[in-house]
């Protein structure tokens, strides 16, 4: 199978993207889905763009948008496709690809059955390409297969549309219990959702994604950071690219410290199994604590963004990038958005007993209608680090007892200020 377009650029694996911005490069890479984008202009008519997810063996997820309809047409969720002469962009911290009038695609692949079931050699000898490409190709049908399993959802999605009769028992919700002493939930034998009341002891961000030297793991334990003047880069650790749904991180940067079998390859938290990728807080521990024990939380992109006041961490990049630039923080710069009166929903609630400096804040900063959503991020993240043993929060956590205590036992779903009564 050969193209009557030139390349104009190398056929690179996506977790070299980064080294490639504004350049034009190959990809082959097995597409998980297609996206169709409408919407129409100001001045009228209507433009189609389709968003395409792909991976590789390099990396398992990665963006592209589709600008021609005969490009869209061809691309097919559970394909293995040759993309010609797409450039790779940068938006803020987003590196993918798009293709612009001189691209071309070419369907090594289809349909997906055959990828599955047939052997490296039998594909091998159905495709013509050369030989750098045909490298490639194998790297990518040997990895798809051995996450087949994973992928087996993409199939049932594409060719089989009916409804399709559940072959498992859908789990009963946990019973939700309440506990008065961390104590009680550190000893559970059984798996569950716990509520129970704790103060803020530390944030600790494990950076795993590259390398510290002993005098930097300090820098692990947020509440070292957050006083230090001169440490401005704490967003960047906070964030990375990722899933909203499940709060997995996706990004290249992992790729030296995770092997692929490791980044999930699905989404549990997705319906149709799906990442939704973009900007997300980090994987994190809470540490919360009160008079008998101590216990760390899991928390992940959701939690978080309640446990900052639902501020989303594309929010406070976005702001936090343009006064590093030099910009002022302004709607242009999509830095600021106006408040609702309930901001930060989740750390400060509707009882009047639980109005506290978080509610200050919040009320001072409606009286503008444009606000710096870094300060305010900072602000929230400084005033739990200094809770101290005042104010307890409010935690709902879901218990799984299969799971170490320092790798995710206690997960936290929600938190909130409880209404407490004064003498």
């Amino acid at each position: 199978m050969t193209s009557t377009i030139g390349w104009y650029g190398p056929l690179i694996d996506l977790s070299k993207a980064t080294s490639h911005i504004g350049d034009f490069v190959q990809l082959l890479v097995f597409v998980h889905r297609c996206n169709p984008v409408q919407y129409k202009l100001s001045t009228g008519g209507e433009v189609i763009r389709t968003d395409i997810q792909v991976g590789d063996d390099t990396l398992p997820f990665f963006s592209v948008s589709l600008w021609q309809k005969q490009l869209a047409a061809k691309a097919v969720a559970g394909d293995v496709i040759l993309l010609q002469n797409v450039k790779i962009t940068k938006f803020g911290c987003v590196v993918d690809a798009r293709t612009v009038q001189f691209s071309s695609l070419i369907c090594l692949i289809h349909p997906y059955d055959l990828l599955i079931s047939k052997g490296v050699d039998d594909l091998m000898g159905e495709s013509r390409v050369g030989k750098t490409t045909m490298e490639k190709f194998v790297k990518v049908i040997k990895w798809v297969q051995r996450a087949g399993s994973s992928l087996h959802h993409i199939r049932l999605s594409n060719f089989e549309k009916r409804q399709l009769p559940r072959n498992w028992i859908v789990p009963e919700q946990s019973e939700l219990r309440d506990f008065f002493l961390l104590s009680e939930v550190l000893h559970l034998r059984n798996s569950c959702k716990a509520v129970f009341n704790a103060s803020v002891g530390e944030i600790f961000l494990p950076i795993t994604w590259r390398a510290l030297g002993d005098s930097d793991k300090e820098k692990m334990f947020v509440s070292r950071r957050i006083t230090n003047v001169e440490d401005s880069n704490l967003v960047e650790d906070f964030t990375c690219i990722g899933c909203q749904l499940c709060g997995s991180p996706l990004d290249s940067e992992n790729g030296h410290i995770f092997n692929q079998n490791s980044i999930p390859l699905y989404c549990p938290k997705s319906s149709d199994h799906l990442h939704v990728v973009s900007l997300i807080y980090r994987p994190l521990m809470l540490y919360v604590w009160d008079e008998s024990e101590y216990l760390p939380l899991l928390i992940r992109n959701k939690a978080a963004e309640l446990l900052f006041g639902n501020i989303k961490a594309e929010r406070v990049y976005s702001c936090y990038r343009g006064q590093k630039t030099g910009q002022n923080c302004d709607q242009k710069n999509h830095c600021t958005e106006t408040i609702p009166k309930a901001t930060g929903k989740a750390v400060v609630d509707s009882c009047p007993s639980g109005a506290d400096e978080s509610q200050q804040v919040a009320g001072k900063h409606n009286h503008h209608k444009n606000v710096d959503l870094h300060l305010v991020w900072l602000i929230v993240l400084k005033m739990l680090l200094q809770q101290g043993k005042n104010s307890p929060l409010k935690f709902e956590v879901t218990v799984d007892t299969s799971l170490e205590v320092e790798n995710g036992r206690f997960e936290m779903v929600s938190v909130s200020i409880p209404c407490m009564r004064t003498r």
